[in-house]
């Protein structure tokens, strides 16, 4: 991905975000909204540096000039990047705080300040708040860019001093099209896509070798698990080292293959599967807010729920196919 430059489904958003910073009228803060890997932080950083950058060109970031080489160096002076110290955790009032101070300082280098906060809904209930202040009184050209995965978890208090953009999944032969050209052609990009509901950024993480070994693992221990050979107990002990957020999301797409079966849908069975979404939802909310569940005993409680949602399924499919 080239630094300063939009990934090639975001030309439209792009042309109209610089249009109005060309026209002064782009807003103070903006709310880049939709699905996690598809570039909204990518798109947030490229618009960044394009406020920054001293000698832009057919609006864009010129890459060269003394502001591009301090974005690329992590070290402008007047860039703030806020994010939790951990995926999934909280961001919390302290790093508001000094964000808060960064937006009343002077510009060291006579332009923009620029803040990326990603993503917004990290912010705790007290961070959030502190930061509404910062929100209703910027100061003269300070632009704030928060990436939302989730806007509906975003206070709304904080919602309604920004302008939404919301961004949608790429179409399927765009993300495809990047992605081979990002990734050696292994033939996986297909099934990379497939993995991450069509969204390139997760894709691209999963053609890392390291993480489709791991890919490979879960889906030989759900599927042992699902065929009976292996119980939920022992899945659980065969998974709770790999990544937590990997394996609510695998498990997730997991659950979404079954549900493209429209006679499942349509039939009673389905409620159950809907169900054991829920409870991956609440389960990611454990494993990425401050409880700090014992990873075993987590996942032999969702194996086992997952289990029984197939035997459910399994003995009822049964009972139709009899009557039939």
């Amino acid at each position: 991905m080239t630094p300063g430059q939009p990934l090639p489904w975001q030309q439209g958003v792009w042309a109209s975000l610089t249009s109005q910073i060309d026209l002064d009228r782009l807003p103070h803060a903006l709310l880049l909204s939709g699905p996690a890997g598809i570039g909204k932080k990518h798109l947030a950083l490229s618009l960044a540096q394009r406020l920054l950058c001293a000698t832009p060109l057919a609006g864009k970031a010129c890459g060269q000039c003394r502001q591009c080489l301090l974005m690329a160096a992590g070290s402008h002076p007047d860039f703030l990047l806020v994010e939790p110290e951990e995926a999934g955790k909280v961001i919390k009032i302290d790093e508001i705080r000094a964000l808060a101070d960064f937006a009343v300082k002077t510009a060291s280098q006579g332009g923009w300040r620029v803040m990326v906060i990603c993503p917004a809904e990290a912010m705790n209930i007290n961070a959030a708040n502190a930061f509404l202040k910062t929100l209703e009184e910027p100061g003269r050209q300070v632009s704030i860019l928060l990436v939302s995965h989730q806007a509906s978890a975003v206070l709304p208090t904080l919602r309604s001093r920004c302008r939404i953009v919301p961004l949608a999944e790429p179409p399927r032969a765009s993300a495809r099209d990047w992605l081979r050209g990002q990734a050696p052609p292994d033939g996986e990009v297909e099934a990379a896509l497939d993995q991450a509901g069509g969204r390139p950024l997760l894709a691209l993480r999963f053609l890392d070798p390291e993480v489709r070994k791991q890919l490979r693992r879960f889906e030989g221990v759900l599927g042992a698990l699902e065929d009976g050979t292996l119980s939920a107990l022992d899945a659980a002990r065969e998974l709770q080292d790999l990544p937590g957020r990997d394996l609510v999301g695998w498990l997730q797409h997991r659950v979404y293959r079954r549900l493209r079966d429209a006679e499942l849908v349509a039939s009673p069975r389905a409620w159950r599967f809907f169900r054991f979404l829920d409870r991956l939802t609440l389960v990611r909310q454990r494993l990425f807010g401050t409880a700090n569940p014992n990873p075993q005993l987590l996942w032999e409680e969702v194996l086992m729920d997952w289990r029984s949602v197939l035997d459910f399924d399994r003995r009822h499919s049964t009972q139709i196919d009899g009557r039939q």
